[in-house]
């Protein structure tokens, strides 16, 4: 009899200590339950803002090319009005020459 008694009381120490190791282990599914549904919401809060920096990405790509096109066109400008300007300068020599020439023609001839 005293053998099962302490049959008994060995498996009711184990059954003790099986229901500890459940309850600790129940402990440590909430916690890992609570650190996934936190991971959860991290990756969700870090998608949108991934979104709203690549939309800020595509904005600026938009903007940067607008600024090279504005730029190529200022050039085109520049080299435009550089041209005009030449061929200003060369015709104001040209008219000042025939200006001369005029001169010096009515001079011969007066």
């Amino acid at each position: 009899m005293d053998k099962i008694k302490e049959r008994m009381n060995t498996l009711r120490l184990e059954a003790e200590d099986a229901q500890e190791k459940v309850e600790e282990l129940k402990g440590k599914v909430k916690t890992m339950e609570q650190e996934n549904l936190a991971k959860e919401q991290e990756i969700t809060s870090l998608n949108h803002r991934n979104q709203l920096l690549e939309n800020e990405v595509e904005k600026m790509e938009s903007s940067l090319k607008e600024a090279k096109d504005a730029a190529n066109q200022s050039a085109q400008h520049d080299t435009q009005n550089e041209a005009l300007q030449r061929r200003l300068q060369i015709l104001e020599e040209e008219a000042e020459e025939a200006d001369r020439t005029l001169r010096e023609t009515n001079e011969k001839y007066d």
